[in-house]
């Protein structure tokens, strides 16, 4: 019986939920390319290869605006990086930013980060989206770096494509 009453509960939120997206207003959602936004939903409803209506909630799509406002001041991700430097000796920040300027010379495409975490100094290479990325990046600097690890950083720079 309790199972019958669940069951009718959860359809009759579901019914009433259902009905009210398809009956409310349409709004655009608005990706920002470059300086600019763009509505998706325009671009679809748009297309030359067809006629797209979208019906969504009001709702969804103000949540969906801040989302993507919050994430183009903040484009950071979760991803990998590369230590090829750990040292917490008197001298450990001066060898630190010589081992920068050398991986730079090497490989001026790939971004070089120093950090401090007391008591050591780090120097960490690359923003990686995959470990598999890392993994082919550390194998490729191994004769110079062989101490080198890779890291998972809760924030990376987006790589470029």
């Amino acid at each position: 019986m309790k199972n019958k009453l669940l069951v009718l509960i959860l359809f009759g939120t579901f019914a009433v939920y259902s009905a009210k997206s398809q009956t409310s207003e349409t709004d655009s959602i608005f990706v920002k390319l470059d300086s600019t936004f763009v509505s998706i939903t325009d671009e679809l409803e748009e297309s030359s290869q067809g006629r797209i209506k979208i019906n969504q909630s009001k709702d969804i799509s103000e949540a969906l605006t801040i989302h993507s406002a919050a994430n183009f001041k903040n484009p950071k991700i979760a991803g990998y990086r590369v230590c090829i430097f750990r040292d917490n000796k008197q001298n450990s920040r001066a060898v630190a930013l010589q081992t920068k300027h050398d991986f730079k010379s090497a490989y001026p495409d790939i971004p070089v980060y120093l950090d401090y975490k007391t008591p050591y100094f780090y120097l960490y290479a690359g923003d990686f989206r995959t470990k598999e990325q890392a993994e082919k990046f550390k194998r490729e600097i191994s004769l110079i770096y062989p101490k080198s690890w890779i890291v998972s950083e809760p924030k990376i720079n987006l790589p470029s494509l």
